[in-house]
């Protein structure tokens, strides 16, 4: 797995990561090593839990049994989608905007690193204060972009 730096504001001190959902193109012991080498603070997971547990079985099972080595934040939207709980994204959105503000790394993740990793990451940098259209070019400079007028139209909203 290959983690795609985001260009962040020169005074945000933290870094931003997108990916694919860890453990689904590589094994699940190849991402904790990347990730503890990436000193990554937060993994942001954006798919349904069963989506996880279908695609990246051996990260599902270190979930369940509390073995992630990272602190771990699950904000759910579904393939193609929007979130179900938009007041709870925009919370969770600036959260990770803290987190990244104190310094830590974050990495975004759904189940391809695309569409719903690019929407998250465009309004995370939203609200570290850039606007949509530059937020959104830094995110497909990272290789990810909103895949659809729903996603793109999130990113506005925000």
């Amino acid at each position: 797995m290959s983690l795609r730096r985001v260009h962040l504001p020169p005074e945000v001190s933290g870094q931003l990561w997108l990916g694919s959902m860890p453990g689904r193109f590589q094994p699940w012991s190849s991402f904790t090593t990347e990730a503890e080498r990436s000193g990554l603070g937060l993994v942001v997971c954006l798919t349904p839990k069963p989506e996880l547990a279908e695609l990246s079985p051996d990260y599902h099972a270190a979930l369940a049994r509390g073995r992630l080595p990272f602190r771990w934040l699950h904000v759910p939207m579904r393939n193609f989608g929007l979130p179900e709980d938009p007041p709870a994204f925009r919370r969770d959105i600036g959260a990770i905007a803290d987190t990244i503000r104190e310094g830590k790394a974050v990495l975004l993740h759904c189940a391809a690193g695309l569409g719903r990793t690019g929407t998250a990451a465009a309004c995370v940098l939203k609200a570290l204060g850039l606007g949509s259209a530059e937020a959104l070019q830094r995110v497909r400079d990272a290789g990810s972009n909103p895949q659809n007028a729903e996603q793109s139209g999130l990113v506005d909203w925000f």
